[in-house]
């Protein structure tokens, strides 16, 4: 089993509003995330922060699991926990994403999961390569959940897959990393992009 783990507990401070409830082209920003996820992956784990209805409502009618992370202030690591204390044990690899990537196309995260199924044995992750640098989504196996468990901090697992070496397979993505909705200014210009189609 695969599962997918949208990390969506974040606390927006340069949009100044939660950017994952911002609308674009009539849909919240997580709903764009957690839609691309849902048709690529048997599982869903969706980390929010605590008492969030709003998400929640966002995300309504979506085939996920919600799971509030009570250490979101700390950074991505807690988010990442969090999910990762919640997986069944018959999940053999989990691929994440972030909420605020919403045009993440689905494709980027199937070619993902058939790099790892087709990987050679002792690959243990595997991660995007865009024209600008790594990015998401990165894919890691299960012996590496302990790992996971172990992270602090806001970097997320740059450190663990960096120490993984010739362990990590990359799929290359031709044109740039999917923006980020880190501000209005941000999101204008994805909105732009949308209305512009394909």
């Amino acid at each position: 089993m695969i599962a997918g783990l949208l990390l969506a507990s974040g606390a927006s401070r340069r949009f100044g509003s939660n950017k994952l409830l911002a609308d674009l082209d009539g849909r919240p920003v997580v709903r764009w995330s957690a839609d691309a996820l849902a048709g690529t992956v048997d599982l869903v784990i969706v980390v929010v922060p605590e008492g969030s209805h709003a998400l929640r409502a966002a995300l309504d009618g979506l085939d996920a699991r919600l799971v509030e992370n009570a250490a979101a202030s700390e950074g991505v690591a807690s988010s990442i926990r969090a999910g990762i204390a919640v997986l069944p044990p018959e999940v053999e690899a989990v691929v994440i994403v972030l909420g605020d990537q919403p045009t993440l196309p689905p494709a980027v995260i199937r070619r993902v999961v058939e790099q790892w199924l087709g990987a050679p044995h002792g690959t243990l992750a595997v991660t995007t390569k865009y024209s600008d640098g790594r990015g998401h989504p990165t894919l890691i196996g299960a012996e590496l959940f302990r790992a996971l468990l172990s992270l602090t901090g806001d970097r997320g697992a740059r450190d663990l897959l960096d120490s993984l070496g010739d362990a990590v397979a990359v799929v290359e993505v031709a044109g740039p990393r999917p923006a980020d909705v880190d501000t209005p200014a941000a999101l204008a210009s994805l909105e732009r992009d949308v209305a512009r189609g394909p």
